[in-house]
């Protein structure tokens, strides 16, 4: 029977991205992601302050992130069980909130607590966030997927300026005023609360009690696996050079916070090409291509930028970082695709995965860089895209839910 009138536009809207929905998604996501990058900007200073070496400097990171790592898989679980539409805002609001309080603490253990608590924050957001943005998306979900990081690259790109800007005209306390993105991202939610109650309710609909994807077998769950362990290994890399670039520029070469915050903004922003382009290149070229040739392009982007100065530095930083980034967004929907009735529990494992790995591996590095040194812990974070290369020339491209097995990579697969 042919539709009517109503149904037809009722239909035509559904495939459309809501864009005032995932706007404020996006404008939130940038809000939380800027909170936690302003931490890595004001690591030299805290570890300045306490008197702190580079592990238990790293520790305060190692603290946000694996508490973000640990409770983004539960925190899916609760959103596709339960209709809890405001999990998002306050997620967003919590780590805001803790993450403005860390200088203004006396204690070192106190900044870790507040660490951790904002690491809740950003669990709480993130799984319920990323459902939400590709429901809102129609038919159009990796688009909406890639705005979705798009406002978490901004958030991050945008930190260390601001941050820098605050700290080098104002002193440390002003770097407080970074509550004020958090606010206007709230907000926006807020403004659009009705829309994300009807996305709740979509996905719950589809129950958690399924085993992985349709299929459930060891072929699906070695799929996911596999691509949750490339996210591990570049995860390391790209937040390892984020981490220790600055402590070495800091402590090494004596640069002030104002002379290294454009490497670090470079490597932060240029996550916005990275993300937002990755998935129309995959189209063409597929995405096990995409993941091996981005890895390419990071190894000698990488050793150009420890061999250049000035402005050349800043640009090859931040070809690195498109090239660390390019592969995110399909590795995400490929989870995705692969855990159809359980989007919450797939966004949680993909982020949590990605912010355990980076934890736990800054933590790891933190004690290399007490034991060999910061130059020689650069040079081990330089080797591990190459490892991400070899390996990825196993990725395959998606999982045939039918046969409940991994399908053949297909030149130029979309995704």
């Amino acid at each position: 029977m042919p539709k009517t009138g109503a149904e037809a536009q009722t239909t035509s809207d559904a495939e459309k991205i809501d864009k005032a929905g995932l706007g404020s998604i996006i404008a939130a996501h940038a809000a939380v992601d800027m909170q936690t990058m302003s931490l890595n900007t004001l690591l030299p200073t805290l570890l300045a302050t306490f008197s702190l070496n580079y592990a238990t400097a790293a520790a305060i990171i190692t603290m946000n992130q694996v508490v973000i790592a640990v409770f983004q898989p539960v925190a899916g679980i609760i959103g596709d069980r339960k209709s809890i539409r405001w999990l998002a805002v306050f997620g967003c609001a919590l780590c805001g909130v803790m993450m403005a309080s860390v200088t203004f603490l006396p204690a070192y253990w106190m900044i870790v607590v507040a660490a951790a608590l904002s690491g809740v924050g950003s669990a709480l957001f993130h799984p319920e966030a990323l459902k939400h943005a590709r429901n809102l998306s129609g038919k159009y979900t990796t688009t909406g997927t890639s705005w979705f990081f798009l406002g978490g690259n901004i958030g991050f790109g945008a930190a260390p300026l601001l941050v820098g800007f605050l700290i080098q005209r104002f002193g440390i306390h002003a770097a407080a005023w970074m509550i004020v993105p958090t606010i206007l991202g709230c907000g926006l939610l807020v403004l659009q609360m009705r829309k994300f109650s009807r996305t709740v309710r979509a996905s719950a609909a589809a129950g958690v009690g399924q085993a992985i994807a349709a299929g459930h077998s060891r072929q699906v769950v070695w799929f996911v696996s596999f691509v949750l362990f490339l996210i591990i290994l570049r995860s390391i890399s790209y937040e390892g050079m984020k981490t220790f670039m600055p402590l070495y520029f800091a402590n090494e070469t004596g640069k002030s916070t104002a002379e290294f915050a454009p490497l670090l903004t470079a490597i932060s922003l240029s996550g916005i090409v990275g993300t937002l382009f990755s998935g129309p290149l995959a189209d063409r070229i597929g995405r096990r291509n995409l993941m091996v040739i981005s890895m390419v392009v990071a190894i000698g982007a990488l050793y150009a930028f420890w061999t250049s100065t000035g402005v050349a530095q800043i640009l090859w930083i931040g070809v690195f970082g498109i090239a660390m980034t390019a592969p995110w967004t399909i590795s995400v929907t490929m989870i995705q695709d692969a855990m159809p009735n359980q989007l919450g529990l797939a966004g949680g494992l993909t982020l949590g995965t990605a912010y355990g790995a980076s934890g736990l591996g800054i933590g790891f590095l933190g004690i290399l860089a007490n034991g060999i040194g910061l130059w020689p812990t650069l040079q081990f974070i330089a080797v591990v895209p190459a490892v991400v290369l070899v390996l990825s020339l196993w990725v395959p491209e998606r999982v045939n839910h039918r046969r409940g097995v991994v399908r053949p990579v297909a030149q130029g697969a979309g995704k």
